[in-house]
């Protein structure tokens, strides 16, 4: 594809605030397109991630007063308009609500395309000038169905004009970081067929019905551990529920850790346990590490990763699908002191007893979570952004 130099992108910064996947695809789009970016503040240490020729600081302190008395930015409205201008800026990316508002105030002709990750404010009056500025677009990039359905209904946008992009996957970070070392004392525990479960204990992640579901594996599977990695305040509720079933040596909880890649690759299967789930990104992180995915059907997002041809909800046994096999969500409550397993829990240690026992399903949804993974990969993910672009 010709390069066009035609191209800016607008964000708030480019410091440790703003996620590896925006950071990647940023680059990526810049790279691309030979694209100017437009930092709204910054210095120049933000910059080691990308070709410097291409940043440009605007040292603009936009404070939320920004939000609600804009005119008082005047100059730094004029400021990003001169620099369109300069640039013969044909069509302006912005990233994130200030970036976006300030894209639209500092229109000069080109095509303004909004990356919206927030559709709702607080307040009404402030709701109501958003939705006005986000209307001047010609374009919206949102992250999921749900916000694109409301960009339509509530912007009267037409839906050729919102695009749902996902974030890009950073397969080679994650790899890089999954061959790192674990801990002496864990050695020994990994010899062992391992699930692995990785999420902040809270309700919403109901880490115990994988407990008791993982109690009546025991009984068949003597070479079988579990590993929970996360915090929360349901931490000394889970040990005390694993104590009570004198699983001590065989279910570990983490706690504290900086790098979860290095267990995902280590173990055999992924379990996502939750009521509620807001995005898919451990799935993802799961997928990455090519490791077969048992979850519930907590979110739609999920049940589309998994099972994007056939969308199922209300299951009452393990569903096969595509890229993984999804259960039905168990909706008890935490109770340390019962080991008895409702229905829904009888049916997630089913799951689980299907890819340990059988070395067929086990390999092919291996392939299928990698081969996963790559639908999100940096450059596929761009693809689709151009796609958008040029549309």
């Amino acid at each position: 594809m010709e390069k066009n130099s035609n191209l800016s992108i607008l964000v708030p910064n480019l410091g440790n605030s703003l996620l590896f996947s925006k950071k990647l695809l940023i680059r990526e789009l810049a790279e691309k397109y030979d694209a100017k970016i437009f930092v709204l503040s910054g210095n120049q240490n933000d910059t080691d991630f990308f070709d410097e020729e291409r940043v440009i600081f605007l040292n603009m302190e936009i404070t939320s007063s920004f939000i609600k008395i804009p005119v008082n930015y005047y100059n730094n409205i004029n400021e990003l308009k001169d620099l369109k201008k300069k640039y013969r800026i044909n069509r302006s990316i912005s990233f994130g609500k200030k970036a976006n508002i300030l894209n639209v105030l500092s229109r000069t002709g080109e095509e303004i395309i909004l990356n919206v990750e927030e559709t709702y404010d607080d307040s009404f009056v402030l709701e109501k000038f958003i939705k006005n500025m986000y209307k001047k677009a010609e374009k919206i990039v949102v992250g999921t169905k749900r916000k694109q359905d409301y960009i339509i209904a509530q912007y009267k946008f037409k839906k050729e004009n919102v695009f749902i992009m996902e974030d890009i996957l950073p397969i080679d970070q994650i790899s890089e970081e999954a061959a790192a070392e674990i801990d002496d004392n864990l050695k020994e525990f990994f010899e062992n067929k391992v699930l692995i479960n990785y999420g902040n204990l809270t309700e919403d992640n109901g880490q115990w019905h994988l407990i008791k579901a993982f109690f009546r594996i025991k009984e068949k599977f003597d070479d079988v551990k579990l590993l929970i990695l996360g915090e929360g305040p349901l931490y000394e509720e889970l040990n005390n529920l694993i104590n009570s079933m004198n699983m001590e040596e065989d279910i570990n909880i983490i706690n504290k850790f900086n790098n979860p890649y290095k267990y995902l690759i280590r173990s055999d299967i992924f379990v996502l346990s939750s009521h509620h789930e807001e995005g898919k990104d451990r799935v993802l992180d799961a997928m990455a590490c090519a490791r077969p995915i048992i979850s519930t059907t907590s979110s739609d997002e999920i049940i589309n990763l998994l099972s994007p041809t056939n969308y199922v909800k209300n299951i009452n046994e393990p569903f096969l699908a595509e890229y993984g096999i999804l259960v039905p969500v168990a909706t008890n409550s935490l109770n340390t002191s019962s080991k008895v397993l409702n229905k829904k829990e009888v049916i997630l240690s089913s799951a689980i007893f299907k890819l340990l026992n059988d070395y067929e399903i086990y390999d092919e949804y291996m392939e299928q979570a990698a081969k996963r993974a790559v639908d999100y990969s940096a450059e596929n993910i761009v693809n689709k952004w151009v796609e958008a672009l040029e549309k």
